[in-house]
C-alpha cells in the first residue's frame, strides 16, 4: 500500500510545483501516493499555512516546509531522507 505524502500548497506556487514534481519523481522508488491539498479556498489553512508553503506532510505532521528551500538547499535530498525514515 503507498504511503500517502501530502504537499499543503496554493495555485500559482511555483515552490510547491517543484516540490509536487521531486515527489512524483520519487514515487516509484518510494510507493508513494503524493496528494496536494490546495488552501487557496480555506480560510483557516490559508491562515496557518501561506508563509510557509510548501507545507509536506507525511502521516499527518508537518515535515518540511518552504523555509528548507533556501537557494541551493539540496531539498531534493531532504525530501529523500524524509521519506526514508
Amino acid at each position: 500500500m503507498p504511503r500517502v505524502v501530502t504537499v499543503v500548497s496554493r495555485k500559482g506556487c511555483h515552490l510547491c510545483e517543484k516540490v509536487v514534481d521531486a515527489l512524483n519523481s520519487l514515487s516509484p522508488r518510494y510507493d508513494l501516493e503524493v496528494r496536494v491539498l490546495d488552501i487557496s479556498h480555506d480560510a483557516k489553512l490559508m491562515n496557518k499555512y501561506f508563509l510557509t508553503i510548501p507545507v509536506v506532510q507525511i502521516g499527518g505532521k508537518d515535515l518540511f516546509d518552504g523555509r528548507d528551500m533556501t537557494i541551493d538547499s539540496g531539498y531534493v535530498s531532504k525530501l529523500e531522507q524524509l521519506l526514508r525514515s
